[in-house]
């Protein structure tokens, strides 16, 4: 009998063969040209796909992918003026209106320069009119050359764009891969909201069973005026099962509760926002349940447990029949095990965000079959959104966020709150900050994978001065450390240059392989996607350790 490990490389392989089918095979990378960007600081690397935003002053999208393009790098730069010199020949690409009336062609500069039409028809390449229609071109450059072009041309289809921003090279030196692996991308969709016309928001949450199955939670809430146009909290939770680690997944399965909640008039809504597999097997998910759609908290939180992986539920549960909603009323997937005991962190408050209540730590030291508040954290009240966890030297981190009222600063969102205790929750230290360079908001934080934690979530969501890389406010960022305290620069999983906009990217992640010694372990993260304004899709991501 084949073994689970070979069973696990061979399935690995089978979807690595299947992702080769469905990506257009390119030419060779030694075959593309490199090219120096001359003039231009703003200029970034993209990868051609739809949704893609074309230029740095102009909000046009890629509205047709010819299969040719699709995956290839992009310059992103000025639609006024292009200039650029060869550092290594190889093949280039150029797209440019074809040349009717009033359209901005550069075909006679493009042809002069022995630029030659690509076996590509003419498409659409933004907006609607026929002016925007392109012809493609390319032509194998040699270093040395040196082109420049008014309005309008694209660069595509090189190697590396030297002195541009280039975040298609974000991942080359990490010390672990991401798949898909031409990020900045929308990753893979998981659920897909759109035909329904739903949405959700935040309510994210996955949990690895012992028996091997992923469990993963997310809502479906409205989309209309009285639903924040997509990000309110009218709806229910659903998950989804995998029994092969994550390759395939069951259809939805409704959270009965939850949906009752919805249907009937005892909550306005009641949404899963926290599971976790306790020490024995035990799946606690804990539900958070709202007065309205505005995210106001009726009643404080109740949990259910499952002693068959996620199959059947025992519930509702209290976690203190005595506490009110001003004392615990809401957490963002702040679970972990640490010590055979399971950690919660919770905020007190009915309002939406602010003001707030206590923030407090809970504990279940029989897998889940009570809870008892352990300490109140000594972050400021008007706090919100939650990363926790366990670190090696036994030290229980969790970080916490204030930029929301601290917009006189604009490294707020840069500089993280966050307090230790080295004694199992019940003493603090006060309160430090820690830095991100490309800034953090809904952040979540991982199990140690290998050597590493990772921390994800917006890259904010106010403006500050960008330096270096930083990408500024509303990206999908993902930052590494070896100790949970001190992160690297940050990659862009998934950039807002890519999709149709709206702020979200609330997510979830679960170490994936834990349990069972002969499965290589990996990271899976979730996370709401926009796919029209404030209207989201969930989409998922790897994170692999390299050997």
């Amino acid at each position: 009998m084949m073994s689970r490990l070979k069973i696990y490389r061979t399935s690995i392989l089978l979807v690595l063969l299947a992702m080769g089918r469905m990506l257009p095979c390119h030419v060779h990378a030694a075959d593309r040209a490199v090219i120096e960007i001359q003039g231009e600081s703003a200029s970034e690397v993209l990868w051609f796909r739809s949704g893609a935003v074309l230029f740095t002053d102009r909000d046009y999208r890629v509205a047709e992918c010819p299969a040719k393009l699709a995956g290839e790098r992009f310059l992103r730069s000025s639609i006024d003026a292009t200039r650029f010199d060869v550092v290594q020949g190889g093949r280039l690409i150029l797209l440019t209106p074809h040349p009717i009336p009033s359209a901005s062609s550069q075909t006679e500069a493009i042809e002069a320069q022995g630029f030659a039409p690509l076996e590509v028809d003419r498409f659409q390449l933004f907006g609607s009119k026929p002016i925007d229609q392109v012809l493609v071109y390319q032509k194998q450059v040699a270093a040395g050359e040196s082109y420049q072009f008014g309005k309008w041309v694209v660069v595509a289809g090189f190697e590396d764009a030297r002195a541009a921003r280039n975040r298609t090279r974000a991942a080359d030196d990490k010390p672990f891969s991401i798949c898909p692996a031409d990020i900045p991308n929308t990753g893979v969709l998981f659920v897909d909201r759109q035909p329904e016309d739903r949405s959700g928001h935040g309510n994210n949450s996955l949990a690895e069973c012992r028996n091997g199955d992923i469990v993963a939670f997310y809502s479906v809430t409205g989309i209309g005026a009285d639903n924040l146009n997509g990000h309110g909290t009218a709806g229910w939770s659903e998950y989804r099962r995998s029994t092969d680690g994550g390759q395939t997944w069951s259809d939805p399965v409704v959270f009965e509760y939850s949906k009752r909640m919805w249907e009937g008039d005892e909550v306005h809504s009641a949404l899963v926002y926290s599971v976790i597999t306790a020490p024995n097997g035990t799946l606690i998910a804990t539900v958070i349940r709202y007065a309205n759609e505005k995210w106001q908290k009726q009643r404080a939180p109740v949990y259910f447990l499952s002693h068959d992986h996620g199959h059947t539920w025992q519930g509702p549960r209290e976690f203190d029949e005595s506490a009110t909603v001003d004392e615990i009323a809401y957490t963002m997937d702040t679970a972990f095990v640490h010590g055979g005991e399971v950690f919660l962190v919770f905020r007190g408050g009915g309002s939406d965000m602010t003001p707030g209540g206590p923030h407090t730590l809970w504990v279940s030291a029989d897998n889940g079959e009570s809870f008892r508040q352990r300490s109140v954290l000594p972050f400021e009240q008007a706090h919100y959104y939650w990363a926790a966890g366990a670190l090696d030297d036994g030290q229980i981190i969790v970080y916490s966020y204030n930029a929301h009222f601290k917009r006189e600063d604009q490294t707020a969102e840069q500089n993280i709150p966050y307090v230790i205790s080295t004694d199992g929750g019940r003493t603090w230290s006060d309160v430090r900050t820690t830095h991100f360079a490309k800034g953090i908001r809904n952040l979540q934080m991982s199990g140690k994978l290998g050597p590493w934690y990772f921390m994800h979530g917006r890259s904010g969501s106010y403006p500050r001065e960008r330096v270096g890389d930083d990408p500024g406010p509303g990206h999908f960022v993902l930052y590494s450390s070896r100790d949970g305290i001190h992160w690297d620069e940050g990659i862009v999983l998934m950039s807002r240059l890519q999709t149709p906009g709206g702020g979200d990217c609330y997510s979830a992640n679960e170490v994936i392989g834990k349990y069972d010694p002969q499965t290589p372990e990996r990271l899976l993260i979730h996370a709401d996607i926009s796919y029209s304004g404030a209207k989201t899709n969930m989409h998922q991501w790897w994170v692999t350790p390299k050997p």
